[in-house]
Parts: C-alpha cells; sequence; structure tokens
C-alpha cells in the first residue's frame, strides 16, 4: 500500500514530464547536435542521435507460465526492456516489459 500511495504521488506530481513531449529536448537541432557528438567518435553513420539498449531485468523463477518469463540467451527468467539511449545517458522511448508469446 505504501509503494502504490508513492506512485500515485509522484505520478500525480511529475505526470507532465513523462507524458508531454519534451521539445527542449527532442528538437531538431538537439538530435542533430546527438548525432554530430556520435559522428565525431568516428562512428559509421553521420545521422545516428542514440542506440537501442536491450535489457533483461532477472526475477524469481514464477510458480506458473515459466515459458514466458524464461530468456533462453541469458539463460534467467527475467523482464526484457528495450529503450533508445542517447549519447548525455538520457533515453528516449522506453518499450517493455515484454514477454513472448506461449503457443
Amino acid at each position: 500500500m505504501i509503494t502504490n500511495e508513492v506512485i500515485d504521488y509522484i505520478y500525480n506530481t511529475h505526470h507532465h514530464k513523462i507524458t508531454n513531449c519534451n521539445n527542449d529536448i527532442l528538437n531538431p537541432a538537439a538530435l542533430q547536435m546527438y548525432a554530430d557528438a556520435i559522428s565525431a567518435k568516428a562512428a559509421a553513420l553521420d545521422n545516428c542521435f542514440g542506440f537501442i539498449d536491450g535489457t533483461v531485468r532477472p526475477v524469481s523463477k514464477p510458480g506458473e507460465r515459466q515459458r514466458v518469463m524464461y530468456n533462453g540467451h541469458k539463460k534467467v527468467h527475467g523482464i526484457k526492456f528495450q529503450s533508445i539511449a542517447r549519447p548525455n545517458g538520457l533515453i528516449d522511448k522506453m518499450c517493455g516489459p515484454v514477454g513472448k508469446k506461449v503457443r
């Protein structure tokens, strides 16, 4: 109950920072600055402004539906996230958690 209250407080206080597009960070000039910074490090592309980061967060073995949570590549049960990380360390887009389909 405490966790839910804290999450509700954070969302109610700061939701505009998450739900609104931040034009100061994602404007064309800023994206060009990120691409220039990456290109200056001898990158093969001159129009890359971020990097795809796939992350598997390990979790304890679930009691049911273990196959959905198992990651064969990392050999752990986990939750998968994917994001785009910029050169300044901030995350642009976060997708997840993502599970695999069970047939």
